[in-house]
């Protein structure tokens, strides 16, 4: 790997200057769909009876390089191509950055997906986006900016799921629905405006029904859990308690995929992350699993349900993540970090 290429690589996309090709996009979905349908089934095993990927990444007794491996987990992204370079740039604790334990296989990092849509910081783009949009303007300068930086998002994603592909994962979130379709687990979206159907109707536009599928089968190809002896991750807190082989399967069941993508705070059963956790993790002695996840905003840098032991870290306005480490139990205060440069944190 020529380090400062592809970090220059990803640095391109988080200034997202220019609306990318259509060749673009679509070697670079072709190249991540390809990784997915091939993942190795030691830790990510077919849904019986087929050749598809399970919905379970699974990485329960890892040896790893050096042992089990340290684990990153960043929360929703939406459309922020500057996060993912500044993941790949920021320095460990070990005092190597993150782009080159990737390269040498000493760490892992899990997205939790939602790769698409800013937020409320660009309420107003989205008002003003949307104004355009119901007068038949599918293409304003308002729509192209977020689209800027929304596919730049997604490119670097894909990108980097290419270059490590067993090392950098990504989950589906509930914005991975690039057609907004209603059916599979997957709803409309609407927040600010009507994000998922302008998102729809730009790329149609725009880029054509090539593209649009070619995103289709990429989030379709997407994992939706992940799991190591001291951890869980999923994208929304899980709604019930899935058992191993059922998170296997889950691409195929609309409810599980609502589960996991979807749950309102206040909404999952009960002890389901309790059960979970006690189903699918084995942590060494003195060690505890934690469930992690974003999909709901904390007002800070974390927020704990179930009992402390679900912990959402999505805080759209701050570069947070999750550090896990193989042999200790993850601690909220101390292992949520900023991978923002210093002089741009809040």
């Amino acid at each position: 790997m020529n380090r400062e290429k592809v970090l220059n690589d990803f640095l391109s996309f988080s200034k997202h200057e220019r609306l990318p090709s259509k060749k673009k996009i679509l070697d670079a979905a072709k190249k991540a769909l390809f990784v997915l349908a091939t993942e190795d089934s030691s830790y990510r095993k077919r849904i019986p009876g087929s050749d598809i990927p399970g919905g379970l990444l699974d990485f329960r007794g890892d040896g790893g390089t050096n042992g089990a491996l340290p684990t990153i987990i960043v929360p929703d992204i939406h459309a922020r191509p500057d996060f993912v370079y500044n993941i790949l740039n920021f320095g460990l604790p070990s005092g190597a950055k993150v782009i080159d334990a990737l390269e040498e296989k000493k760490i892992r990092v899990i997205c939790v997906g939602d790769l698409l849509h800013a937020e409320g910081r660009a309420r107003e783009r989205w008002m003003s986006a949307y104004q355009a949009f119901e007068s038949g303007v599918y293409d304003s300068a308002f729509m192209r900016e977020e689209m800027r930086e929304g596919l730049a998002a997604l490119l670097a994603v894909m990108q980097a799921k290419f270059l490590w592909p067993e090392n950098f994962h990504c989950l589906k979130g509930n914005h991975e629905n690039i057609t907004n379709e209603r059916g599979g687990g997957n709803f409309p979206f609407r927040k600010f405006a009507a994000e998922g159907r302008m998102v729809l109707e730009f790329i149609r536009l725009v880029y054509g029904e090539e593209i649009l599928n070619a995103l289709y089968d990429f989030e379709k190809a997407l994992p939706l859990a992940a799991c190591a002896d001291n951890f869980f991750v999923s994208h929304a807190e899980p709604m019930d308690f899935y058992n191993r082989e059922e998170l296997v399967s889950a691409p195929l069941d609309e409810g599980t995929v609502y589960g996991l993508t979807w749950t309102a705070n206040g909404e999952a059963r009960v002890g389901s992350v309790a059960t979970i956790l006690t189903a699918l993790c084995k942590p060494p002695k003195g060690v505890e699993a934690r469930a992690i996840g974003g999909h709901r905003p904390v007002p800070e840098n974390y927020l704990e349900r179930q009992g402390g032991l679900y912990v959402q870290i999505h805080n759209p306005e701050l570069q947070n993540v999750a550090l896990v480490r193989p042999d200790k139990t993850f601690d909220p205060d101390t292992d949520i970090i900023s991978v923002e440069p210093r002089e741009r944190r809040k």
